[in-house]
């Protein structure tokens, strides 16, 4: 499945860069990947909020949610935001099945 991690690195994060480069941190998030069956598609460091965004292959969203936590817990980033890819139409589908809910108090 299709999972984006977007990424806010600390100050400990953005020191270690400053001794790096993007090809040493690619390989670094590749390894990290490959070791639970994944696959970085791509990495792209970004001005703003958030620093890094990478599209990454994965068995499953927990598969996803292990690595974040091993991402958080190294002391390199302040946040990590984990976002699935989804099938829009099947989504569509699902609330036109539901119809409609009824609001608290409207039941």
């Amino acid at each position: 499945m299709k999972i984006f991690f977007l990424g806010t690195y600390s100050k400990e994060g953005v020191s270690g860069l400053l001794q790096s480069s993007y090809a040493a941190r690619l390989k670094a998030a590749s390894s990290l990947f490959e070791k639970v069956g994944g696959q970085v598609v791509s990495m792209h460091y970004l001005q703003g909020q958030y620093d890094v965004l990478a599209e990454l292959e994965v068995d499953c969203v927990e598969t996803a949610a292990g690595i974040r936590s091993i991402f958080l817990l190294s002391g390199s980033w302040d946040d990590v935001l984990l976002m699935p890819s989804f099938d829009i139409d099947k989504a569509i589908q699902a609330a036109r099945t539901a119809g409609a809910y009824a609001a608290p108090g409207k039941e």
